[in-house]
Formats: C-alpha cells, structure tokens, sequence
C-alpha cells in the first residue's frame, strides 16, 4: 500500500501534470491513491 508519503508524492505530481493547485486541507484528507483519483474526477 501507499504510505503518506507516497500520497504526496502523488498529489505533487497531479499538481504539475494537470497545471492545478490541491489546497492543503483537500490534500490532508486524501489517505489512499483512491481517494486522490476521486478527488481529481469532481
């Protein structure tokens, strides 16, 4: 499974392939790679 700092390692990533900016208070919620797809499909 993906640890914390896998799950950052991820958002950073969706931050500079999608040109986005996740606030922090979304990205602290995001505990799976799941919940960071789910978060990115709204």
């Amino acid at each position: 499974g993906a640890d914390s700092l896998d799950i950052v390692e991820l958002i950073m990533a969706f931050e500079e392939e999608f040109d986005i900016e996740i606030p922090d208070e979304d990205a602290e919620k995001m505990k799976t790679i799941g919940d960071a797809v789910k978060y990115l499909s709204k």
